[in-house]
C-alpha cells in the first residue's frame, strides 16, 4: 500500500455524495458513543471499515488504483502474482487436488493474474475459492474475472462464510487441502490502542468532545486486554516509556483459527507490512503505526472522513507466529517480500505486453523489486503450514524466523 504523506487532509475537496457518506458514518459512530459513553478503538475501526451500511469497504466507491485511495502491489505490478503463482504451482504439483482460497481478494486483479500464469503453465488448481465480506467488492471481482478469464470463471467460487458454504446457500464439504492467500488482510483487522502511563497502561478509546467531534479518552483496560499488554511488555527487551502510544491486535489468533479450520490441510501465505515484535514496539516508534489513507495521501489523523478513508496498522509478525503455534500450525518461513519473490523465479519473469510503455514500466518495477525498495523490504511474507511441511528454501532466499 502506497500513498503520499498529508498530515492535514482537507474536507473542501469532498463532493456531495462523499459528504453524505461520511456524515452517515459519523452519525452512526456518535450514536454508538452516546449509548456506550465511549468506543474501544477496535469497535470504532470495525464500524468505519466493515459496517454493512456505512463501512469503507462496503461502499461502491473506488478504493484501489489511481482513482481510489491507495495502491497495492498486485494493482501496480504483475510480479508478485507471478512469484506467488510459482509457489502455488510447486504445491499443486505435489497434490493435483489442491485448491486455492483467497481471503479478501480486493479488486480481483491478484486472483486474475495468478490464474492466468497457472493456466499458461497448465497447472491450475482444482478450484479457486474467494472469501470476500464486502458485497461491493465481490461484485467488482466477479465482473473482472468473468471478463478476463471466462474459460476458468466457472471454477471460481465465492464463499458466504469461511467454513466452506458456497455462495447461493448450497452446502459443500469441508475443503480437504488448500493454499490460503491473504494479501494485505491482517493490517485491516481492528486493533486496540494503548498509552503507557506513570504506573499503568491505559486503553485509548474514542469519545466525543464538547463540539461533538471525535477525540481520544483513556480508561483502565478490560481483563483480556490487560493480560495481553502484560504479556507483551514482559516479552520486550526494555520497558516502554511513559507516554508511549501504540496498538495491539487481539483478532490475529481467532482469525487465523477460522482460516485454518476452513480446510483439513493448508499452506497459508500471509503477505503484509509489519515487523517482528522487538522492532514493532521499539522505543523510537513511540506513536505506533496507526494511519489512514484517502485520495492517495497518508495521514495520522484517523478521525477524518469516517467511511471514506482506509485505516490500517502494521502487523506484529511475532504475534502471528505465536498464534500459529497455539493453533498447531508450523511457521514454514518468514522473510521480506523481496526475498520471497527472488526465491520464486522473479528473475525469470518476462513481459508479454504488446504495449511498449507498459512493458518498460513493468521492467522498471522489476528492477526496483530486484535491487530492493522501501515497499519490497517493508512487506513481509510469512508461510504457515497445517498438516503440511516444506523446507524453508522453498519459499524464501533468506529465512528470518530467528528474528521473531
Amino acid at each position: 500500500m502506497s500513498s503520499t504523506p498529508n498530515p492535514n487532509p482537507s474536507t473542501a475537496s469532498l463532493n456531495q455524495a462523499q459528504q453524505l457518506i461520511t456524515q452517515r458514518c459519523a452519525q452512526k459512530i456518535q450514536q454508538s458513543i452516546n449509548q456506550k459513553g465511549e468506543l474501544g478503538f477496535d469497535e470504532y475501526m470495525q464500524l468505519v471499515l466493515h459496517d454493512a451500511e456505512v463501512g469503507y469497504y462496503c461502499q461502491n466507491n473506488e478504493i484501489f488504483g489511481k482513482r481510489g485511495d491507495f495502491t497495492t502491489v498486485p494493482e501496480t505490478s504483475v510480479h508478485l502474482a507471478f512469484c506467488l503463482a510459482h509457489a502455488c504451482a510447486k504445491i499443486i504439483r505435489d497434490d493435483a487436488q489442491q485448491s486455492i482460497l483467497e481471503i479478501g481478494a480486493g479488486s480481483g486483479r491478484f486472483a486474475c493474474d495468478i490464474l492466468k500464469y497457472l493456466a499458461i503453465w497448465e497447472i491450475l488448481p482444482s478450484r479457486y475459492y474467494i472469501y470476500e465480506s464486502s458485497e461491493a467488492l465481490k461484485m467488482k471481482q466477479q465482473e473482472l474475472l468473468e471478463q478476463e478469464i471466462p474459460e476458468y470463471f466457472p471454477q471460481i467460487q465465492w464463499l458466504d462464510n469461511i467454513s466452506g458454504q458456497a455462495m447461493g446457500g448450497a452446502e459443500s464439504s469441508k475443503i480437504k487441502t488448500a493454499i490460503i492467500i491473504a494479501n494485505e488482510v491482517l493490517d485491516a483487522l481492528p486493533v486496540k490502542c494503548f498509552e503507557v502511563g506513570q504506573c499503568n497502561i491505559h486503553e485509548r478509546c474514542v469519545t466525543l468532545d464538547q463540539d461533538n467531534k471525535f477525540t481520544w479518552s483513556l480508561k483502565e483496560p478490560a481483563e483480556k486486554l490487560q493480560a495481553a499488554l502484560k504479556y507483551l511488555t514482559t516479552t520486550l527487551d526494555e520497558p516502554l516509556d511513559q507516554g508511549y502510544q501504540s496498538e495491539i491486535n487481539l483478532n490475529i489468533e481467532p482469525v487465523l483459527a477460522t482460516w485454518a479450520n476452513s480446510c483439513e490441510q493448508s499452506v497459508m501465505f500471509l503477505i503484509d507490512y509489519g515487523q517482528p515484535r522487538h522492532e514493532y514496539y521499539h522505543r523510537q516508534r513511540h506513536m505506533g503505526t496507526l494511519r489512514s489513507y484517502f485520495n492517495h495521501q497518508v495521514s495520522e489523523n484517523i478521525f477524518t472522513h469516517p467511511g471514506l478513508q482506509d485505516i490500517t496498522a502494521d502487523v506484529d509478525f511475532t504475534m502471528v507466529a505465536e498464534a500459529a503455534e497455539n493453533l498447531n500450525m508450523g511457521v514454514l518461513s518468514f522473510g521480506s517480500q523481496r526475498n520471497f519473490m527472488l526465491a520464486n523465479h522473479l528473475l525469470d519473469w518476462q513481459s508479454t505486453s504488446d504495449n511498449e510503455v507498459e512493458r518498460l514500466s513493468q521492467i522498471a518495477q522489476l528492477k526496483q523489486l530486484t535491487l530492493g525498495s522501501a515497499i519490497s523490504e517493508r512487506f513481509q511474507v510469512m508461510v504457515l503450514g497445517k498438516g503440511i511441511s516444506y523446507g524453508t528454501d522453498r519459499f524464501t532466499m533468506r529465512d528470518m524466523r530467528a528474528r521473531l
